[in-house]
């Protein structure tokens, strides 16, 4: 009779449901649920719940159900910050949260009452969804947190692929740090990590004309407690992954002179886990432009437009008719030279249409995601400029909106070419700027 608790890590913009087993019984008679939600390490749960639900009447089905995603929606605070770094780093703190719930019940036993108290196991929770399709509480299962295979991105761009270890340090990918501790707290003796091969050790980059070259997840980055801990940022952006590249001395050709790479996550014994294409566009006529959103898995991703880029301005403004003279002793006396309506109040909307560029018929899954992000910043005043084998990179962000609301998803076989128009429009005031 105990609670079937979530599991891994969910998105919380679907069902979170909490429900129970009451095999045996006749029906449920009161149940008082304590949601506790919290950012930063996993072993310390705050003192109070951020919510209480409480139930002794009104049930309709046997086996009621709770849903507690609506309750933690407020929670996330995805930031911005970290897509023009070097170095591997941890995500954000707010991004990703873990929860846990208390559950008191009481159950119809035959005429007595049955009480049943727990805790479920402690799960994480992300500002993603899941389909209908997957399954009610659906855990997130991919390591690599884009759900398509291939980006499209400028030589001026910079990217962090987001890398879920799992929830737990001693099961997930970073169970390599975690096997050599615990041989360590026993009194053995390691000679060499391999032997840990199912872990995360290498991020490889091989690029299209079969050079490579790879960097050590070290355990600064892993094995931490922290709910931010368990998702590592590793650069793959052709700019930041250049500078990180250029500050370790490794050969293997430069991100900005291939075509495309892939960014391989290795285990220990050479074995990919997972991967993504990254193809380098060359654009001579347009100034590309990058959005970065929050994907349907949760985790910061981004699209560049590529091709033509057109700008509308949209002004509403207020007006009223004012008094046409003056009064004085001698009466009332016309200004001729008065306006006869006075306008006040102007604001200013500014859209922008935006087309991709040419992709693959996958990419309109990352496209639809796009459009279903509650979160979204544009690269705006961007600096980039290579001087020899490294860029100065500087970048700040302004927030925006998805303006277009229907998507057809195009296919080779109907369009030949596929190409995406989207309508953005500001988010913010025009001098607002975010940093």
């Amino acid at each position: 009779m105990a609670v079937i608790s979530p599991t891994g890590l969910l998105g919380a913009r679907s069902p979170i449901y909490i429900s129970w087993d009451g095999s045996g019984t006749a029906e449920i008679e009161s149940f008082t649920l304590e949601v506790y939600a919290w950012t930063g390490d996993k072993d310390t749960r705050p003192a109070t719940p951020i919510y209480t639900i409480a139930r002794t009447s009104g049930f309709v089905d046997i086996y009621p159900v709770a849903n507690i995603a609506p309750l933690l929606r407020d929670e996330f605070d995805p930031k911005i910050a970290k897509w023009t770094n070097t170095n591997p780093l941890n995500y954000s703190p707010d991004s990703f949260l873990w929860v846990e719930v208390d559950y008191d019940i009481d159950y119809n036993n035959g005429g007595g009452t049955l009480n049943s108290t727990g805790t479920t196991d402690r799960f994480m929770v992300c500002n993603g969804y899941s389909t209908l399709l997957e399954g009610t509480n659906a855990t997130i299962s991919n390591h690599i947190l884009w759900n398509t295979n291939e980006r499209y991105l400028h030589e001026d761009d910079t990217q962090m692929l987001p890398v879920f270890l799992g929830a737990d340090p001693l099961t997930g990918l970073d169970i390599v740090y975690g096997y050599e501790d615990r041989v360590i707290a026993d009194g053995g003796t390691i000679e060499s990590l391999q032997c840990a091969n199912i872990g995360l050790r290498y991020l490889k980059i091989l690029n299209d004309d079969g050079t490579s070259y790879q960097f050590e997840v070290t355990e600064t980055f892993m094995g931490g407690d922290l709910a931010q801990d368990r998702v590592i940022l590793l650069p793959v952006g052709v700019a930041n992954l250049t500078n990180r590249k250029d500050a370790v001395g490794l050969s293997g050709t430069a991100p900005y002179n291939t075509d495309y790479y892939d960014a391989q996550l290795m285990n220990g014994f050479g074995e990919v886990i997972d991967e993504r294409r990254i193809y380098n566009v060359c654009e001579p006529k347009y100034t590309p432009q990058q959005i970065f959103f929050v994907n349907k898995i949760g985790a910061w991703d981004s699209i560049t437009f590529f091709k033509k880029q057109t700008e509308n301005v949209s002004i509403t403004k207020e007006s009223y008719k004012p008094s046409l003279g003056t009064s004085g002793s001698s009466g009332f006396t016309f200004t001729t030279q008065a306006a006869t309506k006075q306008n006040y109040n102007y604001t200013k909307d500014n859209r922008l249409t935006l087309n991709t560029g040419f992709v693959d018929e996958d990419f309109g899954d990352v496209v639809e995601e796009m459009l279903m992000s509650e979160t979204m910043f544009m690269v705006y005043d961007r600096i980039t400029n290579r001087s020899g084998s490294t860029y100065e990179i500087r970048q700040e962000y302004r927030w925006v909106n998805v303006v277009t609301t229907n998507l057809t998803k195009q296919k080779h076989i109907n369009d030949k070419t596929i190409n995406y128009t989207l309508d953005i429009e500001y988010n913010d005031l025009e001098q607002n700027l975010v940093v």
